[in-house]
């Protein structure tokens, strides 16, 4: 049985300017350095085997903190990239507004019909974690595993994992750093915590 420690970047510049960032890249800000010096010494709480990260600039200086953190070296996986959002990346949600109208209505309707120009389909991303999820979880046995990560990707991993609707994806939230932890049992995967946070709180690094 692998234990999966499922986390997301920490704060960037664009999330603060509320860009959609998809696969061009912001770097983290000093908050979000803050925060994922708060998640490493919380995920030194636990005994992690094996790091995988996403090859985009955000998630490999969050790993880079982790990694020193828990001195130990990780792997970048292109399947752990964020969504490709196309022509949106770089933009502000007012100017998706009004120069996609119609698209972003859809996006906020009925998200698993969208089609925004030139991106990945929320299905396409959930064919792309899968096969990054199953291919990790076939390489190790009994191992504590943590990827890092972006936050549609991570909602799309736990409704797949869930059998549930790509159409739910508003439905769970992901905060920057935020920590979920997912087992692969031998009937199959078993969601053990969503969107933790707790290590931002002062003292809060417990298991």
């Amino acid at each position: 049985m692998n234990r999966f420690f499922i986390v997301r970047h920490g704060q960037t510049k664009w999330n603060t300017q509320l860009k959609t960032q998809g696969q061009q890249d912001s770097s983290l800000d000093e908050i979000g350095m803050i925060q994922t010096q708060k998640l490493a010494k919380r995920l030194s709480a636990f005994n992690i085997d094996h790091i995988y990260s996403s090859d985009l600039g955000r998630t490999i200086q969050t790993s880079d903190i982790i990694s020193a953190q828990l001195q130990k070296e990780y792997s970048l996986d292109s399947s752990l990239r964020e969504i490709d959002f196309g022509e949106w990346e770089g933009l502000t949600i007012e100017d998706i507004k009004k120069s996609y109208e119609a698209e972003y209505r859809m996006w906020r309707k009925e998200p698993d019909k969208a089609r925004i120009p030139g991106a990945e389909s929320l299905q396409a991303v959930a064919d792309r974690i899968a096969a990054g999820i199953n291919k990790i979880n076939e390489a190790h046995k009994s191992s504590n595993i943590l990827l890092v990560s972006h936050g549609v990707v991570i909602k799309v991993l736990l409704l797949t994992l869930l059998n549930s609707s790509l159409s739910n994806i508003y439905k769970i939230k992901q905060d920057n750093t935020a920590l979920n932890v997912v087992e692969f049992r031998e009937y199959g995967p078993v969601i053990l915590r969503v969107n933790d946070t707790t290590h931002l709180e002062v003292g809060s690094f417990e298991k």
